[in-house]
Formats: C-alpha cells, structure tokens, sequence
C-alpha cells in the first residue's frame, strides 16, 4: 500500500518529464460551447487565463495532477461571478502554493520510503505551526507532503456550461479526491466529478493543456 502511494507519483514526474510537449484535449460535449484558453508566455504559474467560447456559460479552472488530485484555481470563492460571456474574456487564476521542483518533490517521496521502513519513533508532540499556504518550500517539504496545487507538473483544465457550476459544491466533489495516474483517465475522472456538480441533462464541456510550472 505503502509502496503504491510513493510510487504513483514518482511515475508522474517521470512520464511528465518525457512528455515532448503540450497537447490539448477537448473534453465532454465540447462542440457546445468550444472552450479554449490560452495563458502568458512569460508565466510559469499563470495569474490569468485568456478564455474563448461560442456561447455564454458559466466556467471553472482546475488544476489536474494524474495519480493524484485535482485543485481549483477559478473561481477563488463562492462570491465569484464565474458566468462568462460569449467571446475572447480575460479571467484570474489563483494557485494557493508555489510549484515544488521535481528533484524536491523526489526527495520527499524517497524519505518517506525510508522512513516507512524504520521502526516507529516515540510520538513527541509537534509545536510546529503547519501553515498551508507557507510558501518556504525547504520547510514546507519537511512538514508534510507537498499539496496538489504544488505540483510542479499537471494539466490545467477550463471546463464550461450553459448552468450554473456552484463553487461550494464543486469543492466538496473535486477536491481530496485521489484520481487516476493515467492521463485520460485522470481528466475523464475530473469531467465525471465536474458533471456530478450540475443539474441533471446540462451539458458540460473541457479543454485541457499541460502545464510545466517549473
């Protein structure tokens, strides 16, 4: 069990890093609405999304790390008006932590490989305040694993539909939740969470691109 955690997303970075480039997926029914994106040349970790659709429809960003979950990037709340015209619109991206670099990301994995091989230490108790949004990554690494939205390497997905996305309930479904290590399925996973989300019959569609934050 152990071996399958550690392992699973050793195999990320390393498809990841023989990975000769981007190349988007068109999701769902996507003829509906024709999403597409495009973000800065200049960013590593975008801030913005520059999104075109053939027709009005309410949008969500999500960032899809295969093997292991999924983090929302857009909207940042609930209070968010994520209904987005028809046409080219520029929206905010938020990733709530700084990307790891895989030989980091590595070094962890293998620690905890290690020490899951030692006997168990007496428990002492942690004084440490764990912040989740502490952006140190050397001290970040030695609290606890690195979180989705560190991922150095991922798919950033644009999902979109005629009906309304609602945030709190797309949180509830998407986040925490272990997907697929395998690509396709990973984001057909993602797409299936995202549709539990809408009312029943409301189409749903995705276009997804590789993201390399490093």
């Amino acid at each position: 069990m152990l071996q399958t955690r550690l392992i699973a997303p050793l195999m990320v970075l390393a498809a990841a890093a023989c990975a000769s480039g981007p190349s988007p997926h068109r999701l769902g029914e996507y003829a509906a609405l024709k999403p597409i994106f495009t973000t800065p040349q200049n960013q590593r970790t975008p801030t913005q999304m520059t999104v075109n659709l053939t027709a009005p429809a309410y949008v969500a960003a999500l960032f899809v790390v295969p093997g292991r979950g999924t983090a929302i990037v857009y909207p940042a709340d609930s209070a968010t008006n994520n209904h987005v015209d028809a046409g080219q619109h520029v929206i905010p991206i938020h990733f709530a932590e700084r990307a790891f670099n895989r030989d980091s990301m590595l070094a962890i994995y293998r620690r905890q490989g290690q020490e899951g091989n030692r006997r168990p230490a007496t428990p002492r108790r942690d004084t440490t305040y764990r912040d989740s949004t502490r952006r140190d990554s050397t001290r970040f690494g030695a609290l606890r694993d690195p979180s989705v939205a560190a991922s150095p390497i991922g798919y950033l997905l644009l999902v979109a539909s005629p009906n309304a996305i609602p945030y709190a309930v797309l949180k509830r479904r998407v986040e925490g939740v272990t997907i697929p290590i395998d690509d396709d399925e990973a984001l057909s996973t993602v797409m299936k969470l995202v549709k539990a989300t809408l009312a029943d019959g409301s189409p749903l569609a995705g276009y997804a691109t590789e993201l390399d934050r490093e």
